[in-house]
């Protein structure tokens, strides 16, 4: 009978971060096709804008500190991982070397946390921008309209519920 109560819950949260996972695919969506201009992107150019998404909103829950926060998180990065190997299976990487792409871009993955975590505590538009700079995502001479977009949409998602 509790067990039951118990798997309900789960499924509650699971459907919760079904539905935030969404947000997060649209939010990269909307950002790729109307902030950057209508040139076509590469798979490493897109997965850095969808990690920098997707680490806005753990942040988001990474500040609420609770139980059903960490759950919801790591159902997110689960949902991402398996997202990595449907899109290295569709590109046609064989299965015995999937394994291998995926884990690559976990850990940069990973690493991009570790480090935006730290830049995001700081909330200064200069070590945004340093960021997107060392990871390729802006050029050095560009203007700040890329960073300033990320950081309005940064501000949205952590005001947003």
């Amino acid at each position: 009978m509790f067990l039951k109560y118990f798997n309900i819950k789960k499924n509650n949260n699971k459907n919760q971060t079904l539905s935030i996972y969404q947000e997060i695919v649209n939010h990269s969506n909307h950002f790729i096709k109307n902030s950057l201009n209508d040139r076509h992107y590469n798979f490493n150019e897109i997965f850095e804008i969808f990690s920098i998404v997707i680490i806005f909103y753990l942040k988001k829950l990474k500040d609420k500190n609770t139980q059903e926060s960490r759950e919801i998180s790591q159902i997110i990065i689960d949902s991402f991982v398996n997202d990595l190997d449907q899109h290295f299976r569709e590109q046609g990487i064989g299965d015995m070397s999937i394994g291998k792409y995926v884990k690559k871009h976990v850990k940069k993955f990973y690493y991009r946390l570790k480090i935006l975590d730290k830049v995001l505590k700081e909330n200064k538009d200069t070590k945004f921008n340093d960021y997107l700079v060392k990871f390729g995502i802006i050029n050095l001479g560009d203007n700040n309209k890329l960073s300033k977009e990320l950081n309005y949409l940064y501000n949205e998602i952590l005001i947003d519920k």
